[in-house]
Parts: structure tokens; sequence; C-alpha cells
């Protein structure tokens, strides 16, 4: 009996152990596999879900970009990117930037048909899509893609492969990055600088004409004039040199200066930054029928358009950027000795 018993335990002692063990090695394979395989498989996944895994941006050189009769050409020139189709203005480097990088995480998040006759419905078809053409410095094609309708969401698009009738739906809203067929490649950039070089501004609102020289050492904001020098409010002309830093156009315009009111400005705002580089921009005539301005910078020739905004922005009145001057008030004592006097 008791033999019989021990007999019992050990095989119940040896169930336990197998189980265990079991139990451990798989605990080793879990981890084994979150911690290394499963990362591994899930980033080949990924990569394979690329509609271009070889892309390299950086070889990209030339980008073509039509729809129907309109075609817009941007080349890559020394540092920078340019309009061809636009007398090769400087093109909008952001915007760019953001074509290149959305080309590059192109994905097919889901396959909606294979069918050619679907591609109508979608507007893929080669005389309705926005064809997407990104070559290299040899006009070799590094990838083709045809961009339609927009997703269920805003923030979804569909488009396809050139020579391929699949149609994907991508999580990206490729029609705000690529489609600038109501807009411009060109840069609206008038001037780009660091807010913080600001170190002098001259203001000349018709007469009226006065100086803004920013005291160094100090990080002071002073107002210079022929009735003399007075502190200026930082946050105010800090404002001015904030809104030219980045100060960007309305739209374009191909116009005499006469017409525009720049031949001869009434207003202008002169800058100079930190090193002595210096800008100059010119305000003219009010665009019909808009709260816009003509613009222009004095070193071109481009005639932009500034909003009313704007212009209120940079063209203070010199009372508005004075430092108000505050007085002692005289305490009750002071008060009542000039009293009995």
């Amino acid at each position: 009996m008791g033999n019989h018993l021990e007999g019992d335990w050990k095989m119940i002692q040896q169930r336990v152990w197998l189980s265990g063990s079991l139990l451990v090695l798989a605990i080793i394979a879990i981890i084994a596999y979150e911690t290394g395989l499963k990362p591994g498989l899930e980033k080949r996944k990924e990569k394979s879900a690329l509609t271009y895994p070889k892309l390299d941006i950086s070889r990209v050189k030339r980008i073509e970009l039509s729809r129907e009769n309109k075609k817009d050409l941007l080349v890559f020139s020394g540092s920078n990117w340019l309009v061809e189709t636009e007398n090769n203005y400087p093109a909008d480097p952001e915007g760019v930037e953001k074509l290149l990088e959305a080309s590059k995480a192109l994905v097919c998040n889901e396959q909606i048909t294979s069918s050619e006759k679907e591609l109508e419905r979608f507007d893929l078809t080669e005389d309705k899509a926005l064809s997407v053409k990104l070559l290299d410095d040899k006009s070799d094609t590094l990838a083709h893609f045809y961009i339609g309708k927009r997703g269920t969401t805003y923030s979804s698009s569909y488009f396809r492969k050139a020579q391929d009738n699949t149609i994907c739906l991508t999580f990206q809203n490729l029609i705000t990055i690529f489609d600038r067929s109501t807009d411009t490649w060109k840069d609206k950039a008038i001037y780009r600088f660091n807010a913080s070089d600001c170190k002098t501004l001259e203001i000349q609102d018709g007469a009226t004409i006065f100086t803004l020289a920013k005291d160094l050492k100090e990080n002071k904001w002073e107002i210079l004039d022929k009735t003399g020098q007075y502190p200026a409010r930082q946050w105010a002309v800090e404002g001015i040199c904030q809104t030219l830093s980045k100060i960007q156009t309305q739209d374009f315009y191909q116009i005499p200066l006469k017409d525009a009111g720049l031949d001869k400005p009434k207003r202008k705002i002169s800058l100079e930054l930190v090193g002595d580089k210096k800008y100059t921009l010119l305000i003219g005539a009010k665009v019909k029928n808009k709260n816009y301005y003509y613009a222009k910078s004095e070193a071109q020739g481009t005639i932009f358009s500034l909003s009313e905004w704007q212009i209120n922005s940079l063209f203070k009145k010199k009372e508005e950027l004075i430092e108000a001057q505050t007085v002692p008030e005289q305490s009750d004592s002071s008060s009542e000795e000039f009293q009995e006097q």
C-alpha cells in the first residue's frame, strides 16, 4: 500500500515538473517572439507595404505634376527648387519637402479593386487624375503614380501606380499636398529671416518718418525722430519684426508699377539685420474690390499683395510704439503740505 502511494506521488511530481518545464519554455518562446522575431516581421511587413520601398528622395531632381491641360514642372538647381513653368521662380521649399516625404511614405492601406472599369468612378483615369512623376538628373523615372478622389475621410485619398489598375486607399491627404491646380508652387514668402536679428527699422507712412533702433547690449528698442528719442514698447516693435520675418504674399501680379501705385510708393518699411543685411518693403495702392494692397521688395521686380491686416501690423503710429511713461503718485502728506502752502 505504502509503495503504491509512493509511486503515485512520484508520478504526480514528474507530471508537475513536466508541466512547469513546458510552461517555462512557452514563456521563453513568447518573450523571444515579442522582443526579436515579431518586430522583425512587422518591420518587413511595413517595408513591403510601401508603394516605392526603394525610392531615394535625395535623387529626385525633377517633379512633373499634370492634370488635363495644366502642368507644373519643378526642377532642382544648385541648392534650391525652381518652378520651371513659372520662369524658374523659386518654389515653395516647405511644399516640395512635404511632396517628397509623402511620396516616400506612400502606402496602399487598402486595396479597393483592380478593375480597369472602376478607374472612372475614382477619378483615376489618365485624363482626370493628377499625374505625379519623380525623375532623377538623367530623367529616369523614380516614381510615377496617379491621385484621384479624396477618400472616405478628409485625411485619406485614392491613388494608383502608373501602368497598374490597382486602386488603393491611403490614409494621407494627398490632394492637399500634391494638387495646386487652383494655386501656385511659387514661393509665397517675401522674406525669411530670424526676427531676433532685427536691429533697426525705418517706417515711412506718407509724411511721417521715424526710426526704431535696438540697443543690442540692453536688448531694448528706442524711437528716434526729429523731435527726440523715446523708449519703445518692446512687444510692439518685436511684433513688426515677427510679421516681416515670415511675411507671405496673398497673390502674384504682372502689371505695370504705376498701375500698382509702386512707381512712387507713399509707404515703405526698411530694416537692417545683425550682419548688416538690409530689406525694404514698398506698399502701393489698394487692389480693386479686395482688402489687399500691392507690395514689392525694393530689391526685386515681383509684385505681391498683402492683406489689410498685414499692413496694419506693420505700420503702427508712433504714439502706439512709444512706451508710456508712468508719473509717481504724490503721497497724501505731500498733497496736504501743498494745500497748506
